[in-house]
């Protein structure tokens, strides 16, 4: 009777697993209320039983059926009609039928980059120019849109839909890339659908798939030799895997996998799951060799307290941020795994208390009071509030415990700590607080288990980093070709009409390899897609950066991919650039112009869809005579004239004056005799002066570079 009964439960596992396998089911990219590309042939795929036979129904009576592989794997080409809608399409397999409404016909791009295409119309921490009046007009039942949000476990990807432009949705829309739809919307007047895909600070790198990788000068010698997707990631696994023993063995330093959901940037940029709340358990019963830290007993004798800033003369440290604790801005120690011990002296125990952290911690935090665990919470800048019961006090000492894991950039306490209860408040200063440091993080989602010092970290620390081998980053979003494989490839290859881009600013000190990269990833995307679909994209807008980091070269390397590749435009933002902030807030005119280059090469209309763009130029004696494209109706200069440099036999700029005529620039210095090249806005920030008569800004060039 029991191996009977153990037989039906197996077997019920078993047909309820194939059932499973077996269900008809297609990519969250499909969804109620989606875009479909006008007059083509769109693309549907998914999963269903191996061999069965699967029919995709239009209800604007076309049709079209495949069989599924031995995988159980198909896709079936549906005509599609003029723009229009709404619509209905059904999928069917032998067993199932999907429906999708409300289904539009019109034109589809894809929109994608780093953070000023993903920043929002309603930015957490930044803003948008008229934003209150433009998120409240949102109000366009025909555009559209698909956003893939910054996760790389692929949760929220699974539950995303795609959501019609009002102003509850429009807040988390890409501004950039809802300005661009409403252009093309307000002109076209036909439906848009936009699938957006953006990741803030990411590298280009992070884009391009691992086989292109492969084949760039620039990347070949540092990226997995597999191209197959199951060898490429088992490949990296036991690469990393070969790196941490050889950390253990050489540098006694452990290594330790991190939960899910790995690279968490901000908490409320993942909006329509919560991500923390699935995995957080997994994080409590995290053992990093570090348990024994929140232990009353345990000897912390060799740790050092909280230092008070060698630059300040205050009596309290204001707050715990491992920049100011380590007095660094190296990533390697502000990031990592990092412990506080606090003692304070209770003496009321017949109430509850509170912890409280109002300005946050960045990002993780188990925080336990007296050995027992009291918070465990994701959050960047999110208050901490955490009751201590009256059953886990002791009168006279307590211990607070804090473990606190920043996955990137700078992290940690953002205002002291505070014990209350209605009758009373402690404060636990920073100076009164110790510290460890105890683990680096590597590979995006582990960590380095060390034995060093404070002061080993302080003083020795780029010995330490030299000394570490480091393995493939594959759950950060920093890793090379990780956001093409989480973000990216999951829409591959739903149909677009073409591809908005918005990128480079994590790239400027890196500009001669971005100028092979930039241009493969274009042509990988091609590839991948299997159509030459139209790629526009947004040069850098100016900004301060710093003196490592030439912005003025990637600007003029975008300017050059111009030439390298085909089907492309640029949209210039030499204007709107802000010097102290990086995520200029005028993003209408990122879209509009974006949206200039489609309307003129796409959709046929008559208008001047770019800025003059550095063409070449003549000697006339002791003056350079400057000639554009894309002058329009003419050159125009917004106040005087400036920003123009000349240079003679030794490439040694100066500042020159330059005038308009003829709708060319002559440009002249006394310093120059007999000038051979000439410059425009070449500086991390400028404020552009030279425009065509329709107001577009000119690019800044330096007619030295003509490749790299």
């Amino acid at each position: 009777l029991k191996f009977g009964l153990i037989f039906f439960v197996f077997f019920q596992s078993k047909v309820v697993a194939q059932k499973e396998q077996d269900m008809l089911e297609l990519s969250s990219v499909f969804s109620d209320h989606m875009v479909l590309q006008q007059k083509t042939k769109v693309v549907f795929w998914g999963k269903s039983k191996p061999n069965d036979p699967i029919t995709v129904t239009g209800s604007w009576r076309e049709n079209n059926s495949a069989l599924a592989d031995n995988d159980g794997n198909w896709e079936v080409k549906l005509l599609t009609p003029s723009a229009g809608g709404p619509y209905e399409v059904e999928i069917k397999s032998s067993q199932q039928s999907i429906k999708y409404r409300d289904v539009l016909i019109g034109e589809v791009w894809l929109a994608s980059g780093q953070s000023n295409m993903g920043m929002t119309l309603n930015p957490s921490d930044d803003y948008i120019e008229n934003q209150e009046d433009e998120i409240s007009d949102a109000l366009y039942n025909d555009i559209r849109f698909f956003s893939v949000l910054e996760d790389l476990t692929g949760e929220s990807l699974e539950k995303q839909k795609w959501v019609i432009t009002n102003p509850e949705n429009a807040k988390k829309f890409s501004a950039a890339a809802y300005f661009f739809s409403r252009e093309l919307h307000q002109k076209l007047k036909i439906p848009i659908g936009i699938i957006s895909s953006s990741w803030g600070g990411t590298n280009v790198k992070s884009w391009i798939s691992n086989k292109t990788l492969k084949k760039l000068k620039s990347t070949k010698h540092i990226v997995p030799k597999n191209i197959d997707e199951d060898l490429l990631k088992i490949e990296r696994l036991n690469y990393n895997d070969s790196i941490a023993e050889l950390n253990k063995k050489q540098l006694k330093i452990e290594t330790y996998n991190l939960p899910k959901p790995y690279f968490l940037w901000n908490e409320k940029i993942v909006w329509n799951i919560d991500l923390w709340r699935k995995f957080k358990d997994d994080w409590i019963d995290l053992d990093l060799n570090d348990i024994d830290y929140k232990k009353l007993d345990f000897d912390d004798s060799d740790w050092n307290y909280i230092p008070k800033s060698i630059n300040f003369y205050e009596s309290k440290i204001s707050d715990g941020m491992l920049n100011y604790v380590f007095q660094s801005d190296r990533s390697s120690l502000s990031s990592g795994v990092i412990w506080l011990r606090a003692k304070i002296f209770i003496k009321d125990i017949n109430d509850d208390y509170t912890l409280n952290i109002e300005g946050g911690i960045d990002h993780i935090d188990q925080t336990f009071f007296n050995e027992k665990l009291i918070g465990n919470t994701f959050s960047v800048d999110g208050e901490r509030n955490y009751k201590i019961p009256q059953s886990i006090l002791r009168s006279g000492e307590n211990l607070v415990a804090m473990r606190i894991i920043n996955l990137s950039g700078d992290g940690g306490p953002k205002s002291p700590i505070i014990i209350k209860n209605k009758d009373t408040t402690f404060t636990i200063n920073f100076s009164n607080t110790k510290i460890k440091h105890h683990a680096f993080i590597t590979n995006g989602s582990s960590v380095l288990a060390h034995n060093y010092s404070f002061k080993d970290l302080t003083t020795n620390y780029k010995e330490i980093e030299d000394s570490i081998h480091r393995g493939y980053v594959i759950n950060s979003p920093n890793g090379n070709s990780i956001c093409f494989e989480k973000m990216l490839k999951p829409l591959i290859p739903f149909t677009v009409k073409g591809i908005i881009w918005y990128q480079g600013e994590a790239n400027v000190s890196e500009h001669e390899e971005y100028y092979e990269q930039f241009s493969e990833m274009i042509a990988d995307w091609r590839n991948h897609w299997g159509y030459d679909f139209p790629f526009y994209y947004a040069q850098i807008a100016p900004y301060i950066y710093t003196k490592n980091e030439p912005s003025y070269e990637l600007r003029d390397v975008q300017r050059l991919a111009l030439k390298t590749t085909y089907n492309t435009g640029m949209a210039i933002l030499m204007d709107i650039g802000k010097e102290n902030n990086i995520h200029p807030p005028n993003k209408q005119d990122v879209g509009k112009r974006l949206s200039l280059l489609a309307l003129k090469r796409d959709y046929g209309f008559d208008l001047v869809d770019s800025g003059p763009l550095y063409s070449k130029h003549n000697l006339k004696n002791d003056t350079i005579e400057v000639m554009f494209d894309y002058v329009g109706s003419g050159l125009t200069s917004k106040g005087e004239l400036v920003g123009f440099e000349i240079a003679g036999e030794g490439d040694q700029f100066f500042p020159a004056k330059a005038e308009i005529f003829d709708n060319k620039i002559y440009v002249f210095s006394e310093k120059v005799k007999k000038p051979k090249n000439v410059r425009y806005g070449w500086r991390n920030y400028f404020d552009a002066t030279l425009f065509n008569i329709e107001g577009l800004p000119a690019s800044s060039f330096n007619s030295l570079n003509k490749g790299f």
